[in-house]
């Protein structure tokens, strides 16, 4: 159940990113004292070669820069130009279990100095990766089957805080309902709409929960079987949205709450504070635009569904090939206001301030606007991108991001000045 699982978490969040994608575009509202606005700085390099459209970044001090090419299924080594680049893992790097190969690791998680970890999901362990991209040692998880949780994206951005702990988010246990006798439909557990932020000491191989969000939920899954053949049917909510974190330099967390837009706050000693709610452009939506929304996600996001690989499942007949099938809930279900944020909207720079790109969030330009928040949980301003720009991730000292340009079904790399 536990790929089962995975796989809905995928199909979320690819829910959570079209219907970001098909949202109408406006300028946030502004409230009380007027929010400045800023271009974002030059571009001083871009990569020639392509890469695909979902990358990680890990900069590093001598200004090159690690790139973990989700889709393609590698790690790059780009110069400090980004011209020109080495393998450091590839699709083969791995033992090419059923596991390693389903599911892509999709962080660089940065550790001590400009070492890295990189999740091995065929081995259930951490690489730690010098700044030459070279294999310096393998570690063990505390609890190595929490590596499916550091490896997806769906889970958000793993981090390292100052005290060397490892930080990330997990899975509650999931919901059994027991089917009814006789029946042909198999009410598969349900994933909780609450998922904790878990705190893993190397030293001690122990792991401890420090606080909990509201998860973006797969939706209700049940499997049929006529006689030979298996469906597994999802029936979700476009509109459903769950919070987004990131772990600050200091190791405070900060949770970002879709429900209203404000920022919790949880420092390493346990305290939690909440900051108020951030201005936010709360759109209304009238039945023909929710099924406006309905109509444009639906081919993207069966497109995402036939991507997924086959998937077998052991039955007292013998293996049997599931086919995964979906639909949305009623539109009396979906809520009336178009939801704040998108999965990945929320990173963290160098020096503490959070980059949040709300779902409603558009320049005059056709680029989106990035409201940078700072430590008491107020926007202190805007950054316009240019159009066809994403952020991928900060320059190592923070002057510097590096932007993700997507040009159809290929994305390249750049870099640019903050200011």
């Amino acid at each position: 159940m536990t790929e089962l699982f995975r796989r809905a978490s995928v199909i979320a969040t690819a829910i959570g990113l079209f219907a970001s994608a098909t949202q109408s575009q406006s300028v946030l509202a502004q409230s009380g004292a007027k929010i400045p606005t800023r271009l974002l700085g030059a571009i001083t390099a871009a990569s020639r070669d392509s890469l695909g459209t979902q990358i990680v970044v890990r900069p590093l001090s001598n200004g090159s820069v690690m790139v973990n090419d989700v889709a393609r299924r590698r790690v790059l080594l780009f110069d400090p130009d980004l011209q020109k680049f080495s393998v450091v893992i590839d699709s083969g790097s791995t033992t090419g279990s059923a596991m390693a190969s389903a599911v892509p690791s999709a962080q660089l998680i940065r550790y001590d100095g400009d070492s890295t970890l990189y999740v091995d999901l065929a081995t259930q362990a951490l690489l730690v990766l010098d700044n030459s991209g070279k294999v310096a040692r393998v570690m063990a998880l505390p609890r190595p089957t929490d590596a499916i949780y550091l490896s997806a994206t769906a889970f958000g951005p793993a981090s390292v805080d100052p005290k060397g702990r490892l930080v990330y988010r997990g899975m509650r246990p999931p919901k059994i309902t027991p089917p009814e006798p006789g029946s042909k439909v198999m009410s598969i557990p349900q994933q909780s709409d609450s998922g904790p932020i878990l705190r893993a000491d190397f030293d001690q191989r122990t792991v401890d929960t420090v606080t909990t969000l509201k998860v973006l939920q797969p939706g209700a899954m049940t499997l049929t079987q006529e006689g030979t053949n298996m469906s597994l049917k999802l029936v979700v909510n476009p509109m459903d949205t769950g919070d987004e974190w990131g772990m600050l330099p200091d190791g405070t967390i900060a949770i970002l709450r879709a429900h209203d837009y404000h920022v919790d706050w949880v420092t390493p000693d346990g305290k939690i504070t909440s900051s108020p709610k951030m201005a936010f452009d709360w759109k209304p939506m009238t039945d023909a635009q929710k099924q406006f929304k309905l109509d444009s996600i639906r081919p993207e996001l069966q497109k995402a569904i036939d991507a997924q690989p086959p998937q077998m499942v052991p039955t007292a007949e013998g293996p049997r090939r599931i086919r995964m099938q979906f639909d949305f809930v009623p539109i009396k279900k979906l809520s009336d206001y178009e939801p704040s944020i998108a999965p990945g909207a929320l990173k963290v720079d160098p020096k503490g301030n959070l980059w949040i790109v709300p779902r409603t969030s558009a320049g005059a330009n056709g680029g989106v606007l990035y409201d940078v928040v700072d430590r008491k949980g107020q926007v202190t301003e805007r950054v316009q991108f240019p159009k066809g720009y994403a952020l991928a991730g900060f320059g190592d000292g923070g002057d510097e991001v590096y932007l993700i340009r997507v040009d159809g079904k290929v994305a390249f790399l750049e870099r640019a000045k903050l200011r």
